[in-house]
C-alpha cells in the first residue's frame, strides 16, 4: 500500500492544493472556495469606534435600522449553504463572524458542530464577552478563536468599544483566564486606531498574561464617520519609527508570535490607505468569499463588492460559477481595483498568497526536471 493510499485525506488535500494554485494562477475557479466567511449576526453587544455598523462615530445616514440589527442567520439556512459548499469541493475552513458579534446568534454552537461533523475547520471572530466557552470547546474539530481585544487597559478598552458594555473589560479578562486554564490558545486581534496605538508594546506584553497563538495587528477600513478615530500623520510616524520596533523587541524577548512585520507595511503616512494592493495583487476570487445574514454573496470582505444574493434560483454554486463572479475575477485579476481596495481587509492574506505563488512558481522547473 502506498503512502497516498494509506492516507487518502492527505492525498485529497495535496490534489486540491495543486488545483488551488492552478486556479489562482489562471484566475478561474477549479474548486470551490478554500475559506468561506459567514456573517451570522448583525447585532452586537459593543459599539467599537471603527465599526461601519455600530460605531458611535457613524454619520446619521449610515446608522443601520433596529430591524437590521436584529437579524441573524437561521441554522437551517447555514446548513443548506454548507451542504452546497461541501458538494462543490475544496472547502477547508469556515469563519463565523458577523456585522456584529456571532455569539449573539444562539445557533452558533450547532453551526460549529455541523461544520466539524463534515471535517471543516472553524474560526470564530468574537469579542468573547458572551461566548459559552464550555460549549464551544466541546465540539470535536479544529477550532480557532480570534479574540478582538483592541485595548489592554480598562480605559482604552472602554474608549475603543464606545463605553457601551459596563464591566466588559473585566468579563474579557475572565474569559481569557478561562481559556488559559483550559490550555486553549486563542489568537489576539488588535485593531489599531488613534485611541489605542500607544499601547502597542503593552498589547504584546498582554500575551504574557493571557497566552496566544499569535497577535494579529490590523487597521480598520474607516468610512462613514469612523475616520474620526484615524491616526494622524504624526501618530503614524510615531507608530512606524518608535512603537512598532519597540513592540517587535518585546515580542522577540518574550517569544510571542505576531504579524508586526506585515503590519508595518500597511502604515501610510499621507492617507487612510492601509494596503499597497497594487504591489501584491488580489487572489481572493478563487480562495475566499463572504456571505452576509441577508445572504448577499461578497467577493471578499469588502461589502461594496457584491456578486449577488443566494436564493432558491441562485445557489452558492451557481453564483460561484456564474458570469458576475467571472467578471469580478477578471477585473481584479487584471489589477483594476476598487477605490475601497486601498483599505483591503484581506491584505495580509493576499500578501501570503503572493509569497506562496512565488515559491510555487520557483519550484515548478525542478518538479518538471529542469534546472
Amino acid at each position: 500500500m502506498s503512502c497516498s493510499d494509506a492516507n487518502p485525506e492527505a492525498g485529497r488535500r495535496r490534489d486540491n492544493r495543486e488545483l488551488r494554485f492552478r486556479g489562482v494562477l489562471e484566475n478561474r475557479q477549479l474548486l470551490g472556495p478554500q475559506t468561506v466567511h459567514f456573517d451570522i449576526a448583525n447585532g452586537c453587544n459593543v459599539r467599537c469606534t471603527t465599526c461601519w455598523h455600530h460605531s458611535p462615530m457613524l454619520d446619521a445616514a449610515s446608522v443601520p435600522s433596529a430591524n437590521w440589527k436584529r437579524r441573524a442567520m437561521p441554522l437551517a439556512t447555514f446548513c443548506e449553504i454548507m451542504d452546497d459548499l461541501v458538494a462543490l469541493g475544496g472547502l477547508e475552513q469556515i469563519i463565523l463572524s458577523g456585522m456584529g458579534d456571532p455569539t449573539l446568534n444562539e445557533d452558533l454552537y450547532e453551526m460549529v458542530r455541523y461544520a466539524h461533523q463534515q471535517g471543516i475547520a472553524v474560526t470564530i471572530i468574537t469579542n468573547l464577552i458572551q461566548a459559552d466557552l464550555e460549549r464551544l470547546l466541546s465540539s470535536a474539530g479544529q477550532l480557532d478563536l480570534l479574540v478582538s481585544v483592541c485595548g489592554v487597559s480598562r480605559d482604552v478598552w472602554d474608549a475603543f468599544h464606545g463605553g457601551s458594555f459596563s464591566g466588559g473589560f473585566d468579563k474579557l479578562l475572565q474569559q481569557l483566564a478561562s481559556l488559559r486554564a483550559s490550555g486553549f490558545l486563542p489568537k489576539h486581534v488588535q485593531v489599531i486606531n488613534s485611541q489605542n496605538y500607544h499601547e502597542l508594546a503593552d498589547m504584546v506584553r498582554f500575551a504574557t498574561r493571557f497566552p496566544t497563538k499569535r497577535i494579529n495587528f490590523k487597521f480598520a477600513s474607516l468610512a462613514n464617520g469612523t475616520e474620526a478615530v484615524a491616526l494622524s500623520k504624526q501618530q503614524k510616524t510615531e507608530l512606524r519609527d518608535r512603537l512598532v520596533p519597540r513592540a517587535k523587541a518585546v515580542a522577540v524577548f518574550n517569544q510571542i508570535a505576531t504579524d508586526l512585520d506585515d503590519f508595518a507595511t500597511q502604515i501610510s503616512l499621507d492617507s487612510h490607505r492601509t494596503s499597497p494592493i497594487e504591489e501584491v495583487g488580489c487572489y481572493m476570487g478563487t480562495i475566499y468569499c463572504r456571505i452576509t445574514v441577508d445572504l448577499e454573496l461578497l467577493y471578499c470582505c469588502n461589502t461594496e463588492v457584491s456578486v449577488g444574493f443566494i436564493d432558491r434560483e441562485n445557489t452558492f454554486q451557481s453564483l460561484w460559477n456564474g458570469p458576475q463572479y467571472g467578471a469580478l475575477r477578471e477585473r481584479l485579476g487584471n489589477g483594476n481595483f476598487f477605490e475601497s481596495c486601498q483599505q483591503c481587509g484581506k491584505y495580509k492574506q493576499n500578501l501570503k498568497w503572493s509569497e506562496k505563488l512565488r515559491q510555487h512558481q520557483a519550484a515548478l522547473p525542478r518538479i518538471g526536471g529542469g534546472p
